[in-house]
């Protein structure tokens, strides 16, 4: 009786191991769109994230006070990581004999927003440029905060994704346009 209770318990815990759901890892598009032309360069020296985007799972904004997350959808690497890496393709490479400006980088929001009628993909940076060849180069010459947000097709990870990439590009081009007025 004893090897038969043990017999079935060890298939209940095989056979609940074998149905874990299959997780599934995302990343923005990192190739560029070309449309962020910078009269600068411009270097991401550093990006945070708040403690609920640190979680590795993609988030879902469900109503105006509750998040949930993904239990399926991850990001593939750390998420302030990403978005660096992101903005750092859509500038492009430093040019020779340009003027340099470092950027720091807050990641606010990064999500699926539930809107009525569907989802869209929204994305806020708060952005401070700082320009270490002048003499009062730990202070920053401009603080902003960028907003973008992109309606997707369908509330599905893949689709927030492609829109988060989107709006960062959107946010790259604000950024290098208030980058060449400085």
């Amino acid at each position: 009786m004893k090897g038969k209770l043990r017999l079935i318990a060890v298939v209940f815990a095989l056979t609940s191991c074998a149905s874990a759901p299959k997780i599934s890892y995302y990343t923005f598009d990192m190739d560029s769109s070309g449309a962020a032309k910078p009269s600068v360069n411009l270097v991401v020296e550093g990006v945070r994230t708040t403690d609920a985007l640190g979680r590795g799972q993609l988030m879902i904004q469900a109503s105006p006070t509750r998040i949930e997350y993904y239990a399926t959808a991850q990001w593939a690497g750390d998420l302030a990581g990403l978005v660096g890496e992101k903005l750092t393709a859509v500038f492009g490479p430093t040019v020779e004999g340009r003027r340099t400006l470092l950027l720091t980088v807050m990641v606010l929001s990064c999500e699926q927003v539930d809107v009525t009628g569907g989802a869209e993909a929204r994305m806020k940076l708060a952005v401070s440029m700082r320009d270490p060849a002048e003499k009062t180069g730990r202070l920053p010459l401009l603080e902003k905060t960028y907003e973008a947000s992109r309606p997707v097709a369908r509330p599905a990870a893949g689709a927030v994704v492609e829109g988060l990439s989107l709006c960062a590009e959107e946010i790259a081009g604000e950024i290098a346009a208030d980058a060449a007025a400085l």
